[in-house]
């Protein structure tokens, strides 16, 4: 470990000693390649290659921020970066990130820990560290990434660690009972497989990311009866699950209607709390923003489109929608709900996963939201 090492022990120091000694144990950069592309989130991205710059790659990996390793499902080579159309497809997150979610799992020792995404493989190891020898499975869909996180699994001495290429989305059944499921890429809700798989008591705890701009940590208990109840936790931004990657953006069409808003969109895209709460009412409905040049809200489903901006000549903010809904309406309709509710904070809120179907709810699980 390097003396850059403080900078990303920091994050795990809450979990506790043996948190910070699996992490001693699993130094990041033996799970990142020679070659990446650095997302940092409050800057524009660049190249860390430790062939020509050691320092500056070091630099990068021992710091907070999201290292990433794939581009295209491997079509882009990572070296060419991001550019507008191109997907991040695999990655080492933030460490923040990272302990964020391993705290919420709840781990004891000798624990039965399926994972969803190896990505690299290093959460694996920390878990594996964690929790003991031979008591960890984690499934990787990508044949490429698979292979590269079973050599960087080996180079940090876990080949004790049971990985799997498949369908994540389906679990590994033959290693159940689990007593907690760790999901690091996004998904729109919990799989029924995960629930199925997990001891009655587990935890499962998974990036739930929606459709309505925002996404949050889901921590659930399973009940042992094909259902699972737990709490929307932090907020957070993954890669979504192969398969439930959203569709291009869809565009207005030839029948363009325009109306002036009744809300300003700012309030409804920059409540955190009210998002929660749309993501509940208008599901599949697709929402995204832009700061660039003034405010503009796009939402869309399968069959229509809303477009909402500033009119310097009207002096209001105009909302032009196509298709057979008005989705900026209902979008209104919805947030004038959150409020009638009380504006429930976002600690409010809980998941249930059923068979039937996943439903969020305010303050207790009978208190669902729904249209």
């Amino acid at each position: 470990m390097t003396d850059l090492s403080d900078q990303i022990a920091g994050p795990f120091e809450p979990l506790g000693p043996r948190w910070l000694q699996a992490l001693g144990s699993n130094p990041r950069g033996l799970f990142i390649p020679s070659q990446a592309w650095v997302s940092p989130g409050d800057g524009p991205g660049y190249v860390i290659d430790r062939d020509a710059d050691a320092s500056a790659w070091e630099k990068a990996v021992y710091s907070d921020i999201s290292i990433v390793t794939q581009i295209d499902d491997g079509a882009t080579p990572v070296v060419d970066g991001y550019e507008d159309g191109r997907l991040y497809s695999s990655s080492n997150s933030m460490p923040t990130i990272v302990a964020a979610e391993l705290g919420l799992l709840g781990l004891h020792t000798d624990d039965h820990v399926l994972e969803i995404g190896t990505g690299t493989g290093w959460t694996a190891a920390l878990i594996s560290s964690f929790v003991g020898d031979g008591q960890v499975t984690t499934v990787e869909i990508d044949i490429d990434v698979y292979r590269q996180a079973g050599g960087n699994l080996a180079r940090a001495g876990h080949d004790d660690v049971r990985l799997i290429h498949g369908d994540g989305t389906l679990g590994y059944p033959s290693g159940q009972p689990y007593d907690a499921v760790h999901v690091t890429v996004g998904a729109i809700e919990a799989s029924p497989a995960w629930i199925e798989q997990t001891r009655p008591g587990g935890t499962i705890v998974f990036p739930w990311m929606p459709t309505w701009r925002y996404g949050a940590f889901v921590a659930l208990r399973a009940v042992g009866d094909g259902t699972a109840v737990g709490r929307i936790e932090s907020g957070c931004s993954f890669m979504m699950m192969r398969g439930q990657r959203s569709g291009e953006l869809r565009g207005l069409g030839d029948d363009v209607r325009k109306r002036p808003a009744r809300i300003d969109p700012q309030r409804i895209a920059g409540e955190w709390a009210a998002s929660i709460f749309l993501n509940a009412m208008l599901p599949g409905v697709v929402c995204t923003t832009e700061q660039d040049g003034g405010f503009v809200l796009w939402a869309h489903s399968d069959t229509s489109a809303a477009y909402v901006t500033w009119d310097e000549e009207v002096g209001d903010w105009i909302v032009q929608a196509s298709g057979d809904r008005d989705l900026y309406g209902e979008a209104e309709e919805v947030f004038l709900r959150w409020i009638s509710w009380g504006c429930p904070a976002s600690n409010r809120y809980g998941y249930s996963s059923t068979p039937e179907g996943d439903v969020i709810w305010v303050d207790h699980p009978g208190r669902v939201v729904n249209l």
